[in-house]
């Protein structure tokens, strides 16, 4: 089980997807810990979630999916989980605060679109999983002996 959860081919697409993934979503996962690139921090933005009517585990999910979860992308460890949580907090975030923007993310307001390029990016790595030059890989290969 836990094998198949590492598993990955040395597809460089992969890669690709996975690193470009991971260097989007850091910068927005360390405003939300560390209140980096002007973020409000983690208390900060849990007091948004809360007057979103988000439950607390479910506010600490999303920050742990997208600061954790995009240096798991960049190292292409627990790909297939971090990708997985990313898009679930894309699709939550889209649904929740941006779809009453639009499609387009302009001057105007932020739309959905951003959410749907996130989404599409951690499908195939959900399915595939990291791709080369990933700690994954290293480690089923080990696992597999």
């Amino acid at each position: 089980m836990f094998y198949k959860l590492l598993a990955t081919n040395k597809d460089i697409t992969l890669t690709i997807l996975r690193v470009t993934l991971g260097l989007v979503i850091f910068p927005h996962g360390a405003q939300k810990v560390l209140g980096a690139f002007g973020g409000y921090g983690f208390e900060g933005t849990m007091g948004f979630f809360g007057s979103l009517g988000i439950p607390y585990i479910f506010g600490v999910l999303a920050i742990v999916a997208e600061f954790f979860g995009a240096i798991g992308l960049i190292l292409g460890l627990f790909t297939r989980l971090a990708a997985f949580g990313i898009a679930a907090t894309m699709v939550v975030a889209a649904v929740l605060v941006h779809l009453p923007n639009g499609f387009f993310v302009n001057n105007n307001g932020y739309g959905y679109e951003y959410h749907i390029l996130a989404v599409g990016l951690a499908i195939p790595l959900i399915i595939k999983g990291a791709g080369s030059f990933s700690l994954d890989d290293i480690i089923a290969h080990k696992i597999e002996g």
